[in-house]
């Protein structure tokens, strides 16, 4: 497969379009994702004032982090289709390890993306299309490593930061800023959306840009001046795109059905449970307390674990602006009755 990594959006667009127009044969594509000349997929930082005391600096250290645990979990998607590390073992962590090369004393930082983007190949394999698998992975290294994307996705965060914040003074610094063409954000959109239109996985790939390119940018806040593949970014503007909206968190108790997707309880001081909400999707980790995991609601646990069925329990939900942000198990209820004689009514 040829090179996507181009500065010009257009050229790499047109690639992934031209994946997208072939017909739906999933092994003879697959033959065609080639990453041997892969070289430009990776993630670079420049540090033009480096604290030469330090190899790496922390907050790029936290960075390069978030981005190892996103590629943990898009493979865990894969492998299982829920985005919990734990089903990973040991040997597949290992092909997945990102290696970030420091050099210049502490002013490079560059960490390649090919070898855990040929390892993620193989973990899709069975569970896309050979079609869904190369746009997937071509849409992510595209969107992580090339210059165009970050830019594009720079502008895209300062719109969304204008339309929350009220300040007057942060509203005309961000309009101040300017980083990509219209080009470049057209063709960012049309690739974010060919990424959500491949399933699960090429929805939690987005997550994967997403998170990254947040975790970047906090750690160019940090520094006078930063340079992420190739775009500068001043301390400033890294503040301004992160400056939060003011908004107060509401809590909320509900009964809903999950789906016990884990239950750790390697450590009986530490027991963790990982539900996911099936109307969205969306995983929480929740540690417990030993009385919890005690009677009928222990059983029920296991038991949904098991046989991997719904269960209905209570929720202590804390939200800002509509998303969830902490999530507590209360207890493990029966369905409501009310909803019972609903469902026996259609049934009827």
């Amino acid at each position: 497969m040829p090179e996507v990594g181009d500065t010009q959006p257009t050229a790499a667009l047109a690639r992934i379009e031209k994946l997208l127009a072939l017909p739906v044969r999933s092994e003879e594509i697959f033959e065609k994702v080639d990453l041997s000349d892969w070289d430009w997929a990776s993630v670079r930082i420049y540090l033009p004032q480096p604290d030469i005391q330090s190899a790496i600096t922390p907050p790029f250290m936290e960075a390069f982090l978030v981005l190892q645990k996103q590629i943990y979990q898009l493979a865990a998607v894969a492998k299982t289709g829920f985005a919990d590390v734990a089903q990973l073992n040991d040997a597949e962590r290992d092909e997945l390890l990102l290696n970030v090369v420091v050099t210049g004393g502490s002013s490079n930082y560059v960490t390649e993306l090919k070898k855990p983007l040929e390892s993620l190949l193989k973990r899709m394999v069975g569970k896309m299309t050979g079609k869904q698998i190369a746009i997937v992975t071509v849409c992510l290294g595209t969107l992580i490593a090339s210059p165009w994307a970050f830019k594009a996705w720079l502008d895209q965060t300062k719109e969304i930061k204008i339309e929350e914040l009220k300040s007057k003074e942060h509203l005309a610094s961000l309009d101040a800023i300017h980083f990509a063409t219209e080009e470049e954000r057209k063709t960012l959109n049309r690739v974010l959306q060919i990424l959500e239109n491949q399933g699960e996985v090429g929805k939690r790939a987005l997550e994967v840009v997403s998170q990254t390119n947040d975790a970047l940018l906090r750690a160019a806040a940090s520094n006078p001046k930063t340079i992420i593949n190739h775009v500068e970014v001043t301390s400033t503007e890294a503040e301004l795109l992160r400056t939060p909206a003011r908004k107060r968190a509401q809590q909320k108790v509900v009964q809903q059905e999950v789906k016990v997707v884990a239950i750790n309880t390697t450590d009986p001081l530490d027991l963790q449970i990982v539900l996911l909400d099936p109307s969205t999707q969306a995983q929480h980790r929740m540690k417990f307390k030993d009385d919890l995991f005690a009677g009928e609601s222990r059983h029920k646990l296991f038991e949904a674990l098991e046989k991997r069925s719904l269960l209905w329990v209570e929720l202590a939900i804390k939200e800002i602006d509509g998303e969830a942000r902490s999530v507590q198990l209360l207890r493990t209820v029966d369905r409501p009755a009310g909803l019972t004689a609903e469902l026996d009514d259609q049934e009827e």
